[in-house]
């Protein structure tokens, strides 16, 4: 029992402090004979000296005063060793004890430490597969996006060409009807002017029609140069508009993607999802634009054959009454 206590003492010192520091020192002989005979009290005196020898030896050696003296000394000395190893036996068996009930709790304590850590990483291999299983979903849902983008825009820029090669078109038309008619006008300008010179005398009221029928004329190719004029700064402002929103859209697309790049996948799927609902709005917005012009054409192509129904003959005019293109009186009804 002795070497068990003195091993958990040293055990024991290295958290700081070695009471067996007492027994190394001053009784080195002492633990030598205790742990070669831990259940014997006569080990315990041997070790400390008391060796057992004959009384009448002890009698004769204690008959002078002096060896007396330095027997009871001697056995003072040796009952407080003994108390002291009592002492250090007791502190020991405590401080065993307390290590036994330290271990078995560590132990305890180890176990759930253990479980702890598997049942953490049970739940952490479980959440970083179901992260793994979302990001396929994402990239997925992504990659469908992006390629329903690029053919929405496709589709759009297809739609824009088309549209932009028939207003290209209608514009031509549209100014080569302008050109005939002031081919016509001019034409019917000089006409009037060649008649007017000759029948100022004869005809001056005819005179002051024509120039009333001039400066009609010319407001209705004023009138019409001005319809020319705001048609095609309307298409302009539309093509640049529809060509600024592109612009925009493809700049925020580019910036969609950037920020895709740098930032979670989560935020990068939303902004894209909001490019989407802006390229419908987009989309929505040209085709309103489309269907109005549509609207628009018919009553410009109405206007215009208005226009030339208008534009008669500068002879049908003057020379009505002659050429009985119109009855000599005409009734107006208010």
């Amino acid at each position: 029992m002795l070497c068990l206590t003195v091993t958990c003492y040293k055990v024991k010192s290295g958290w700081g402090w070695r009471p067996d520091h007492l027994l190394d020192g001053a009784f080195p002989e002492t633990r030598r004979q205790a742990c070669l005979y831990p259940h014997s009290l006569s080990a315990l005196s041997h070790a400390l000296g008391l060796h057992s020898k004959p009384t009448t030896l002890m009698t004769s050696q204690l008959r002078n005063p002096q060896e007396k003296h330095r027997g009871r000394l001697d056995s003072g000395k040796t009952q407080a060793k003994i108390r002291l190893l009592k002492t250090l036996l007791r502190n020991r068996r405590t401080t065993l004890q307390e290590l036994c009930s330290h271990e078995v709790f560590l132990t305890k304590l180890n176990g759930e430490l253990i479980k702890a850590i598997q049942d953490m990483e049970d739940s952490s291999a479980l959440k970083v597969r179901t992260m793994l299983q979302q990001q396929d979903i994402l990239e997925t849902v992504r990659d469908i996006l992006e390629h329903l983008n690029e053919k929405k825009l496709q589709e759009l820029k297809r739609e824009l060409e088309e549209w932009e090669e028939k207003e290209e078109s209608k514009m031509k038309y549209l100014a080569q009807q302008v050109d005939r008619l002031n081919a016509k006008i001019e034409k019917t300008y000089k006409e009037v002017s060649f008649l007017s010179s000759y029948m100022d005398h004869e005809y001056p009221v005819r005179s002051v029609q024509i120039a009333s029928l001039v400066r009609q004329l010319q407001q209705l190719k004023d009138s019409q140069q001005d319809e020319l004029d705001d048609l095609s700064e309307m298409r302009t402002v539309v093509l640049r508009s529809l060509s600024n929103q592109i612009q925009k859209k493809k700049e925020k697309f580019l910036k969609a993607l950037v920020v895709k790049s740098q930032q979670p996948r989560q935020e990068a799927l939303l902004r894209k999802m909001q490019d989407s609902r802006d390229v419908l709005k987009c989309t929505d917005r040209f085709r309103e634009f489309i269907n109005q012009f549509e609207e628009e054409i018919p009553i410009l192509k109405a206007e215009v054959e208005q226009l030339r129904v208008q534009v008669q003959e500068p002879r049908e005019i003057i020379f009505a009454d002659v050429l009985l293109r119109r009855p000599k009186y005409v009734i107006f009804f208010a």
